[in-house]
């Protein structure tokens, strides 16, 4: 095969490809995009959520923790150890960390799969004859 013919071999593949490919980065921008979204919000809510100015959602509600102590003879007095309002905050916060945590790792793979699929590919065939 001469210098000519591969040339022309090359620029057919790569016409035939040429539509597939803007559709390819397109989609690769647009993966892109939502990955970095999604890692920017559960970045934003975790710093809103840890600085105070959001709660995190009502998953679980927990009764308090109370301790009876005796208080003289037969008597027991219930003893408040922890509300049970700051035993939910503390459960929430953690199950919502985790949540946002899983949220970014996920963007991230879906960002990754766009930088892919925006990569420009380039192929070469050499035959040796």
């Amino acid at each position: 095969m001469r210098a000519g013919q591969r040339a022309t071999v090359l620029r057919k593949v790569t016409d035939e490809m040429s539509p597939k490919l803007n559709v390819d980065k397109v989609l690769g921008y647009s993966l892109l995009a939502a990955g970095l979204a999604m890692i920017m919000l559960s970045v934003y809510f975790m710093y809103a959520v840890f600085t105070g100015s959001m709660l995190p959602p009502p998953i679980f509600r927990m009764a308090s923790i109370n301790f009876p102590m005796p208080v003289g003879e037969g008597e027991r007095v219930e003893v408040e150890l922890v509300q049970g309002d700051q035993v939910s905050r503390v459960v929430n916060t953690v199950l919502w960390s985790f949540l946002m945590f899983f949220v970014a790792s996920a963007g991230s793979k879906i960002g990754g799969l766009g930088v892919k699929l925006a990569r420009e590919i380039k192929v070469e065939v050499k035959r040796e004859d």
